[in-house]
Order: C-alpha cells, then sequence, then structure tokens
C-alpha cells in the first residue's frame, strides 16, 4: 500500500454502464455474499431490486460457487497439507514470494470463478459482472489460468454510488429475491472460518486437522514457516488476506467494525434459512471447471550485501542506527528494506522525506543566508523565529534578538496586519534618520509571517544628489540662454546700426554715378 496514495484501483463502471444501456446481451450479476455487511442496507434484499432497475438481467449469488467448491474439497484426498485458495491476495503471495508452496495450494478455483463458470454454461453468450468487496478479485478476473470466466468486477462502493446516483429513492421499490438456486451453508464463505463451515469441516478452535487465518501479517508469517514442522500442521489451512475474512475487504462501504458486520451477515442469512430451504435446481459444473493451475511468479532480484545496504543509508544521511526513522513514508516499513529497494532498482534515494526535507532545509537556509536583502520571520505572537546576516546588518543587532518581541526591532503592526487578513503588505519608513528602508511582508500560513526588508538608504540619497545636479544644470542652463540672448541682442543692435550707414552712403554712390552718366550724355549731343 502505497502511504502518499499514488496507487489507484482501476474501475470498468464506465464500460459496464454502457454495456447495459446497449442492451445487446445479457448480464448477470454475481453478488458475493457479504452483501448484506458491506453496505449499510435497512432492508438487504433490496439490492437484487436496485441491480435489476439498473439493466441486469440476472442477479445470482457468488455463494452458489462456493458451494461447488466446498463439496469438492471435502472429497479431495489430500496426501500433504492444503491452504485454501479461495482469497486472490493468498495467490499472489504464494505465487510470487513462496513458490515452493505452491503443491500445498488447493488446486480448486475461487468461488467467484466457480459461479461465473457456472452462470456461462447456462447462459453461453452472457456477459458476467462480479459485484464485491475485494479489489484483488480484479486482478483473479485476469489472470491466464482462469482468465474468461469474469467479465468485469465491480466493487461495492462503486455499485452503491451508482444505485443511488441512477435513483435517489430505490429504497422505495419492493424487494426482490436472487435469481437462480439459493444455497446453505456456503453463504458463510466469507466469514474467518466459513470455508470450514462451508465444507461442513470442524470450526472448533481446539480442532488439529484445521485451522482458519486471516489478516495479510498473519497470513505472511504463517506462509514464511509453513514448512517448518511441516508434519504438524492440519490437513486444511484456511487464509484469508483480510482481516476478518472477506468481511474487511476494501472496497466495501459500512463503517462498522468486523463484529458487528459479522453478526449482521449472520443474522440476515440465518432468517433467509428460516424462509426457505435450499431452492432451485442444484448446480452441477464438469470438474475440469473447477480445477486451476498455479505459476511461479517469482522474480529473483540481487541481493545486497550489509556493505552495500550502509553505503545506501549513508547516502541520505542515515550514518547511524538511530538516524534510521522507519517512518514508512516511502512505503517501506524500513529503511533497510528501502535500501534493499533500491540497490533493486525498486525504489530511489529520493523517496526518502526526511532525507529530502533535511535537503529542503539546508538548500533554504543557503538560500536564506546568502540573501542580499534582509529577511525576518515572526511567530502567532510576533516573536522573532529567524532572520539572516542582512537582516541583522539592516537592524544592527545579532541572532541573540531570536525570540525576543518584533517591537525591539520593528513597528509590528504590519505583521500583526498580514496574519490577520492572510494579506501582503508593502510600504517605504524610516528605521531612524538616517536609514530607510523597503518592506514586503508575507503571511506564511501556520501562522508565521515573513518581512523581506532592503535598504534604500543610499538609493535615496543618490537620488537626492542627483536631483540637485538637475536642478544646478538647468539653473545653469537658464543663465546660458539668458547671456546668449543679451549677446544676440547686442549683435542686432550694432547690425542695425552698419547697415543704416552703408545704406546710406550706397545711395549717395548711385546719385553720383546717375549724374555723371546724365553729363556725358549732354557733352555727346554737343
Amino acid at each position: 500500500v502505497c502511504p502518499q496514495k499514488a496507487k489507484t484501483v482501476s474501475s470498468c463502471l464506465n464500460e459496464v454502464k454502457e454495456l447495459l444501456l446497449k442492451k445487446t446481451a445479457t448480464v448477470v450479476a454475481s453478488v458475493a455474499p457479504s452483501f448484506p455487511a458491506a453496505l449499510p442496507l435497512a432492508v438487504p434484499e433490496l439490492f437484487p431490486a436496485a441491480l435489476k432497475e439498473l439493466g441486469f438481467n440476472y442477479v445470482e449469488q457468488t455463494s452458489v460457487g462456493a458451494e461447488l467448491i466446498a463439496e469438492k474439497q471435502l472429497h479431495l484426498n489430500a496426501q500433504r497439507p492444503v491452504i485454501s485458495s479461495a482469497c486472490p491476495v493468498v495467490i499472489n503471495l504464494v505465487e510470487q514470494y513462496y513458490p515452493h508452496l505452491i503443491p500445498y495450494l488447493s488446486p480448486l478455483v475461487s468461488p467467484m470463478i466457480a459461479h461465473c463458470r457456472y452462470i456461462k454454461n447456462r447462459y453461453p453468450d452472457c456477459i458476467t459482472v462480479f459485484i464485491g468487496p475485494c479489489i484483488a478479485k480484479m486482478g483473479e478476473a485476469l489472470s491466464e489460468e482462469v482468465k474468461g470466466a469474469v467479465d468485469f468486477v465491480l466493487g461495492f462502493n462503486e455499485v452503491w454510488e451508482w444505485i443511488r446516483e441512477d435513483n435517489p429513492d430505490w429504497q422505495a421499490m419492493a424487494a426482490e429475491g436472487f435469481d437462480g438456486y439459493t444455497p446453505g451453508p456456503a453463504r458463510f464463505f466469507p466469514l474467518e472460518g466459513g470455508q470450514l463451515l462451508a465444507s461442513y469441516m470442524s470450526t472448533d478452535l481446539m480442532a488439529r486437522d484445521v485451522q482458519a487465518i486471516s489478516g495479510l501479517d498473519n497470513c505472511i508469517t504463517l506462509l514464511k514457516n509453513f514448512t517448518s514442522n511441516l508434519d504438524q500442521r492440519p490437513a486444511f489451512t484456511e487464509l484469508l488476506a483480510c482481516s476478518g475474512g472477506c468481511l474487511g475487504g476494501p472496497a466495501g462501504v459500512s463503517g462498522e467494525d468486523i463484529y458487528v458486520k459479522r453478526s449482521k451477515m449472520m443474522v440476515f442469512y440465518r432468517q433467509e434459512n428460516q424462509k426457505s430451504s435450499e431452492q432451485g435446481t442444484k448446480p452441477l459444473l464438469p470438474d475440469a471447471l473447477l480445477y486451476r493451475a498455479y505459476k511461479d511468479r517469482q522474480v529473483h532480484l540481487p541481493v545486497p550485501d550489509e556493505a552495500q545496504i550502509k553505503e545506501i543509508l549513508s547516502s541520505t544521511g542515515k550514518q547511524k542506527p538511530e538516524d534510521e526513522l522507519n517512518c514508512g513514508a516511502c512505503g517501506f516499513d524500513t529503511c533497510q528494506e528501502k535500501a534493499v529497494a533500491v540497490h533493486q532498482g525498486r525504489a530511489e534515494l529520493q523517496m526518502c522525506l526526511p532525507y529530502m526535507r533535511k535537503n529542503a532545509e539546508t538548500l533554504s537556509d543557503m538560500v536564506l543566508q546568502s540573501l542580499p536583502a534582509g529577511v525576518l520571520i515572526v511567530g502567532e505572537d510576533l516573536s522573532i523565529q529567524q532572520l539572516n546576516p542582512m537582516a541583522e546588518k539592516i537592524f544592527d543587532c545579532t541572532s541573540s534578538v531570536l525570540g525576543q518581541p518584533l517591537e525591539l526591532l520593528f513597528d509590528p503592526e504590519p505583521f500583526r496586519l498580514a496574519l490577520q487578513e492572510m494579506t501582503i503588505n508593502e510600504s517605504l519608513c524610516h528605521l531612524n534618520e538616517n536609514k530607510a528602508i523597503k518592506y514586503i511582508i508575507i503571511p506564511l500560513g501556520q501562522q508565521k509571517a515573513m518581512g523581506v526588508f532592503t535598504d534604500i538608504t543610499d538609493g535615496l540619497r543618490q537620488q537626492k544628489e542627483l536631483q540637485q545636479v538637475k536642478s544646478q544644470t538647468i539653473l545653469r542652463a537658464q543663465e546660458v540662454i539668458k547671456k546668449q540672448m543679451t549677446v544676440a541682442q547686442v549683435i542686432a543692435g550694432l547690425l542695425g546700426e552698419t547697415t543704416a550707414e552703408t545704406k546710406v552712403h550706397l545711395n549717395q554712390l548711385i546719385k553720383l554715378m546717375e549724374a555723371d552718366t546724365l553729363g556725358q550724355e549732354e557733352r555727346n549731343d554737343l
């Protein structure tokens, strides 16, 4: 299970909905017998009716297949201890991690497979949909050894939401029973010890020839040690991965504890047994359809030695045993397991949350220490929690102010406003006559706020000096313009006088020239 919920369960709900809308095939639902406990039903008999309303042609009980398996299991002449094969998680554990135990697995299919094969025998072209509390059934339906029996697998939780969305008033409809054969004790199959009861084996806790175990950790512990003291093992061991059996399946809806669920299921089926005994034609299925084979699916990965594990741990900052927090955030129970997974290529170094957090904090601290701006972080009580070297320089203080009230260095009002209204404040102010700063106050969440301060004293001084230079330049320019105008006026006056004198002299010259020309013409006439 991924602790970060990165894995999700695939769903074929939309495909089933589309199939029912088309109405091109006979669709038969196989309902797991745990439904009275897994669903918050006031009247359990309404569930088959609700499924019919959704469009299923037939709604039958998976426990029909459980009865087929139980009877066959009772008559198996096993020469060695047998492990039950009803739980797909147990099958996966054996095939992938304990393949040496495959010979001890019951050769019979699960009730789901048996029932759906029985349905397809009766309706050859039908579509089978298993509805139950187990998400591992989705993988089982696709397994090569049993593929083809079950077409779709839906969880109780999916179908529950579907029913409520399709018809909010569905609980007002008339109750309706299941189609087909009504089994007897096989309906208790999903309980811890239910297979023993269905197979008419002893359910006595003191019995030495049978045992029932539920819970994943308990199953793993037994499988690890199964071949030790093999001669003392019971003839039949029922293993169910979910605590309390299938009643604890993850696709259930009811949030009640396992004991309440068990009680509800027992009460319902006992009442059903009182109403009527077994009904319908007793199911029969060829032996060939009740048996299955198993496959060794173990992946052999390299096993690191102690030195390699230490090297991997060291690379994530785990130098000493006390550094191994075993927090489980990576998905592994211990840091040692995660180191082995890294060596095998099943995990990455960066999957260690404490290591990544420490790296991030180190990087953040480096950035904070090297910032050219002053940074000051305060808590809800407006006490100083952190400041960088530039802040110490701006406020002329040392790290001794940590934990002290903010008002020792700065007006706390902008910080209080940021914390109360969760808004960013930005402004300019003077710390004293000789120092001006620009600040931005940012709320950080978790009742903290950060102030970023920039000393703009030199900038203001330079701006003031620049303004003075500009003013002086303008004055000088105005003086130059004034002088230029004066010179221009003097020059213009001189030019005007000179021009007038020149004009007078030229006119006199012209007159003289004209008089001389006239006298010459008169002399020529004489």
